[in-house]
């Protein structure tokens, strides 16, 4: 017959369990960050990529409607210079530069991942990681709470405080 395993291993043994369980989740959110930060080959028809770009663009005269949903003459117009820039050899961050500077940075719906227009894309980022990490920590202390060990002498006292009692119960 063995003997089961103490509290103190037991413990070590599900604390490395946890341990594997937090390193594997964050191996899979920052699998899901690259992932989702790659860029993938883009378009693969001029149409396509001026579709994409078309929905990245604010229609100037509607309200909360992209270049690609709005049948507004602003809208048209806009879809025939991406089109028009597109088979004129120009990138899709140009055509987007030279639409925020002729209708101003509103008109962009995405904003840009660079500079402090970047922010917008990291601190969220951010907030989640450290969120998690704060959750972590608390589940782990609430976890921990009774780490106090019983001494020899602790013990001993225990006893001695249950043989009186026992004592005065059977006299």
């Amino acid at each position: 017959m063995t003997a089961a395993p103490t509290t103190g291993a037991r413990s070590r043994r599900l604390g490395r369990g946890h341990l594997v369980a937090w390193l594997a989740l964050a191996v899979v959110l920052v699998g899901a960050l690259v992932y989702g930060t790659v860029d993938d080959a883009g378009p693969r028809s001029p149409e396509e990529r001026a579709r994409n770009l078309a929905e990245t663009i604010a229609c100037p005269q509607c309200d909360g409607q992209s270049v690609a949903d709005s049948d507004a003459e602003a809208s048209i117009a806009i879809r025939e210079l991406i089109e028009q820039r597109i088979a004129e050899g120009a990138s899709d961050e140009r055509i987007r530069d030279e639409l925020a500077a002729a209708y101003g940075e509103q008109v962009l719906l995405t904003p840009r991942s660079d500079g402090v227009s970047g922010l917008v894309w990291a601190v969220p980022v951010v907030a989640l990681v450290l969120a998690f990490a704060g959750l972590a920590y608390a589940f782990v202390r609430w976890r921990g709470g009774g780490t106090a060990r019983a001494s020899e002498a602790d013990r001993a006292l225990v006893e001695q405080a249950r043989r009186k009692a026992g004592e005065a119960v059977g006299s």
